[in-house]
């Protein structure tokens, strides 16, 4: 087996230049990644900065960059433009003649107000892979209604739907999630369209969208009722059709779910590991389909025989039965997680401004230690533009250099 790396490397985008124009998360999460994969990434911002920059700071008035925005935005570059600009749009148009790909999250009205409607952006820079993240895609009356991943990656899509027990009102869920879905989805469009460019040397216009990311992540749910079935509604967990894929709450109240799957496989293990296999031999338990058919009087078995014990007994006991099953973690305690920090998923910040997660996907075993933060706001400007005024048009690059 391969050793994990120790040593920072490049990524395997070295060389891909990409021109972002986005805010909040799921347009900078795209950029984000390809930054984290050795891309150069350029964000536009507005006089005073994506104003993601200081939500959920740790304290009113944080001089250095929120922990979320820094998530998204480290080790890209940052330049100011006003858009509304003439001279301003110039240097965004020479810019994009330098890049390989445009991220925005822009909603369609605004990208067509400022002459970034995609057909006339790819007729004048043919080459270029243009990636837009919308709440709600570019056809049909809702195009320009506002999304965050609550309206159009929960909500819409059905999503909150299917997490909300029966009976009990829908939540509000924590914000990101359905960003970085949908940006992770955009990342692998972006990353197919150059693959197409390498053949072909034309550049694409890809499309990803929080209701087509969320309809998606339900596709079996979704396509039942689209085709006359009926999708299984959360209950309760006392009355779970499948107890051995269900949450449960040990002695020292802490939770962890049981992830029996196959039940006719994973049903003699839990019921060895509780000290009632028994209980094989009852007719209401003896096999997947008779606990379907007594669910509540089966997790209350359950119920109380995990009550004797700590989460960190069981866990012996779960290991020396080979019954599958995982720790319900708080924030904190994943933060703390070894296995994640076996597995490479926490960098450093340079100057000392704390850890962030990185990029879930990690190349030739290396995990990197140490990156820059999220740029100050228009702090590579100046360089920039002095570039810019130094360079001519790539257009006649080789395309095996990106």
């Amino acid at each position: 087996m391969i050793e994990p790396g120790t040593t920072d490397v490049a990524g395997p985008l070295v060389g891909l230049r990409v021109l972002e124009l986005g805010h909040w998360v799921a347009g900078p999460a795209v950029g984000g990644v390809l930054a984290d994969w050795g891309a150069e990434v350029v964000k536009v911002e507005p006089s005073g900065g994506d104003p993601m920059r200081h939500l959920f700071a740790p304290s009113a008035g944080a001089a250095v960059n929120s922990p979320a925005f820094s998530a998204v935005n480290r080790g890209k570059l940052s330049i100011e433009l006003d858009l509304a600009d003439v001279d301003h749009r110039e240097r965004f148009e020479q810019l994009l003649v330098e890049s390989d790909v445009l991220v925005t999250n822009f909603r369609p009205g605004a990208l067509i107000r400022l002459g970034l409607d995609p057909d006339e952006v790819r007729a004048r820079h043919p080459r270029l892979v243009y990636c837009s993240v919308t709440a709600y895609g570019w056809e049909g009356d809702d195009r320009e209604q506002a999304g965050y991943d609550l309206a159009g990656f929960y909500a819409r899509a059905g999503v909150l739907h299917q997490l909300t027990p029966v009976g009990s009102s829908p939540s509000p869920y924590m914000n990101g999630v359905g960003d970085t879905f949908t940006s992770m989805s955009a990342v692998a469009g972006v990353l197919a369209a150059i693959h197409k460019r390498q053949a072909t040397g034309e550049g694409s216009f890809v499309e990803a969208s929080l209701l087509r990311t969320g309809m998606w992540s339900m596709a079996g749910e979704i396509s039942l009722a689209a085709n006359g079935g009926r999708p299984r509604p959360v209950a309760d967990r006392t009355a779970s059709p499948t107890p051995l894929f269900n949450t449960y709450r040990a002695a020292d109240d802490r939770w962890f779910v049981l992830v029996g799957v196959e039940a006719d496989r994973h049903l003699p293990s839990v019921l060895a590991a509780i000290g009632h296999p028994e209980l094989r031999h009852d007719e209401r338990f003896a096999d997947a389909r008779s606990v379907r058919r007594n669910c509540r009087p089966f997790i209350a078995v359950l119920d109380g025989a995990f009550a004797t014990k700590t989460l960190d007994e069981w866990a012996e006991v779960f290991a020396e039965h080979d019954v599958w099953w995982a720790p319900v973690q708080s924030l904190s305690q994943v933060a703390e997680d070894p296995q994640a920090v076996a597995t490479g998923a926490w960098i450093e910040l340079e100057g000392d401004r704390g850890r962030t997660i990185d990029a879930p996907i990690r190349f030739d075993h290396v995990t990197r230690h140490v990156v820059p933060d999220a740029p100050d706001v228009g702090s590579d400007t100046d360089r920039l533009l002095r570039r810019l005024r130094a360079d001519t048009p790539r257009s006649g690059d080789e395309e095996g250099n990106h």
